[in-house]
């Protein structure tokens, strides 16, 4: 069974955007110490290393890695899928994603899931004969992250067929191909000026 797991917390960077190019409405809304809190875990959060693909041992089970960047992971998880010919079932509510940057997602109606990340990767693995153990703790031994990852979680699986399913919603969810970034409808273009 191929397995996918998120490393590191999503929407981090486009948070922090808002955060920079909209703090005086966002304060208005929240309080002042809200937002330096949240600032500060973005802070931390992009300001670790992150797992470079380079750093995954050759023996030890992984399929595929993407980046997770423009677009966020709904975008990561469409790409990694799209390039292996995968079906799909996943749970946004495993995905780690910071408190604050749900909060402020809702405050500009947009999809967290669809925000701009940094320092952020989906990994795919593949069981081997024996079975493993996929809690957190033994995947990140296993494949020998850098002590600079922050959080992990297994959030699907690959299936067989074409779907691509959004399992934890009240009804049946499909992934679809959209790589636009959920920053662009709050600052215009924001996207096409940092990645043209």
């Amino acid at each position: 069974m191929i397995r996918l797991y998120s490393v590191g917390y999503v929407g981090n960077l486009g948070t922090s955007v808002l955060i920079e190019k909209k703090q005086a409405d966002l304060i208005k809304y929240f309080n002042y110490e809200f937002i330096a809190q949240v600032q500060s875990e973005l802070d931390t959060s992009l300001s670790k290393g992150g797992l470079s693909p380079s750093l995954i041992m050759p023996d030890n089970n992984v399929v595929d890695a993407e980046e997770i960047g423009k677009g966020g992971i709904l975008t990561a998880l469409w790409k990694i899928c799209d390039r292996n010919k995968w079906g799909l079932r996943y749970s946004l509510k495993k995905i780690p994603i910071l408190q604050g940057t749900i909060e402020i997602a809702n405050y500009f109606d947009i999809n967290p899931y669809k925000l701009l990340t940094k320092n952020s990767f989906l990994i795919a693995t593949e069981d081997g004969d024996e079975k493993r153990n996929c809690d957190t703790m033994s995947v990140e031994s296993y494949f020998h992250f850098s002590e600079n990852i922050e959080v992990m979680a297994e959030i699907g699986e690959v299936v067989k067929g074409k779907k691509r399913v959004r399992i934890d919603g009240e009804s049946e969810a499909f992934l679809t191909k959209d790589f636009k970034d959920e920053i662009d409808k709050i600052l215009i273009n924001y996207t096409r000026k940092m990645y043209d």
